[in-house]
C-alpha cells in the first residue's frame, strides 16, 4: 500500500513543504486537507470523491478544502485526452467536478463541525467520526484524543497486512496517552516541529521534538518512523538524525512528493 506526501510542513508553506496533507491513493483516502492538497489530481488512480479524515481545524489542515473542486477538474480534464477544450469540455467538467466537491466526505468530531461548517460553507459531505470507522478494502480507522482540553485527535489506520498511524500537533513523550494506540504500526507518521535544541519549546507551542518522537515509536514498537510537520521558521531536524536514530533505527524524514510502500 502507498502513501503519498503532498504536504509535509506545518504552520505556512513554503518553498520546500506544502502543509499537511497525506494521500492514500488505493482508498481516494486524505489525512487533513492542508495546501498540499492542490497536487492530488496528479495521484489519484479515478476521478471520484475523496474521504477527507481532519485531524484538527487550523488553517494549516484544512486550507486546502478550497481547492477541491480545482483539484477534481483538473483529474478530469487531464484524463479527457480525446476531447476539444471548448465550452462543453469546460461545462462538462464543472458539472462532474461540483460533483464530486458535494459528494466529498468531511469526517471530523463533532467538536470540530461547527468552525469547520462556518468556514467551508459550500456543500459537502460532512460526517461525524465514528468510534471505528470502516474503510474500503477491509480496513478500519480509529481515532483518538491526546488531551480532553484540546481538539487534535490522531488516527490509526489497518487493512490486512498494512497499518499506519499519523500524528500531528501533540507533545511527544515517552509517557505519552497515545502509545498503546499506536503500537506495532507498520508506519507511524509524526509530527517534529522542532529540534532537540528547541524541545523547551514544545510545551508552549504543542509540538514535538525529534529524540522525544524516537523515544515514542521505540516504546511503541512500530516499525518504521517518518518524521513530519516541520517547522518553517528552518529549524533543521536532520540535525539531530543521528541522535534519532540510536534510539529508534529506522527513522526517515518525509517531505513533499515523497511515496512510501508499508
Amino acid at each position: 500500500m502507498k502513501l503519498v506526501m503532498l504536504g509535509s510542513g506545518g504552520f505556512v508553506p513554503t518553498e520546500q513543504a506544502q502543509t499537511a496533507c497525506y494521500f492514500l491513493p488505493e482508498y481516494n483516502i486524505l489525512l487533513d486537507g492542508g495546501t498540499g492538497l492542490y497536487r492530488i489530481h496528479n495521484y489519484m488512480q479515478q476521478a471520484r470523491a475523496l474521504d477527507v479524515y481532519l485531524s484538527h481545524t487550523h488553517g494549516d489542515h484544512t486550507t486546502g478544502l478550497h481547492y477541491l473542486f480545482g483539484s477534481y477538474f483538473k483529474k478530469l480534464a487531464n484524463d479527457a485526452t480525446d476531447r476539444p477544450v471548448d465550452i462543453s469540455f469546460i461545462e462538462d467538467h464543472s458539472r462532474q467536478a461540483n460533483q464530486l466537491l458535494n459528494s466529498t466526505r468531511i469526517h471530523v468530531t463533532e467538536r470540530m463541525l461547527a468552525n469547520l461548517k462556518d468556514q467551508y460553507p459550500w456543500p459537502l459531505d460532512w460526517r461525524i467520526l465514528e468510534s471505528v470507522e470502516a474503510l474500503p478494502g477491509g480496513g478500519t480507522l480509529r481515532y483518538f484524543a491526546f488531551d480532553p482540553a484540546r481538539e487534535e485527535v490522531g488516527f490509526r489506520l489497518e487493512w490486512p497486512g498494512h497499518s499506519l498511524a499519523y500524528i500531528t500537533d501533540t507533545i511527544a513523550s515517552p509517557q505519552a496517552t497515545y502509545i498503546d494506540q499506536i503500537a506495532g504500526v507498520d508506519l507511524l507518521l509524526h509530527d517534529c516541529n522542532l529540534t532537540d535544541e528547541k524541545a523547551q519549546l514544545c510545551q508552549t507551542i504543542n509540538h514535538s521534538s525529534t529524540s522525544a518522537v524516537a523515544q515514542v515509536a521505540a516504546r511503541a514498537g512500530v516499525k518504521r518512523l517518518c518524521l513530519i510537520h516541520f517547522n518553517p521558521m528552518g529549524w533543521d531536524v536532520a540535525d539531530d538524525l543521528p541522535a534519532a536514530r540510536k534510539i529508534f533505527p529506522v527513522t526517515e524524514i518525509g517531505h513533499d512528493g515523497m511515496e512510501i510502500e508499508f
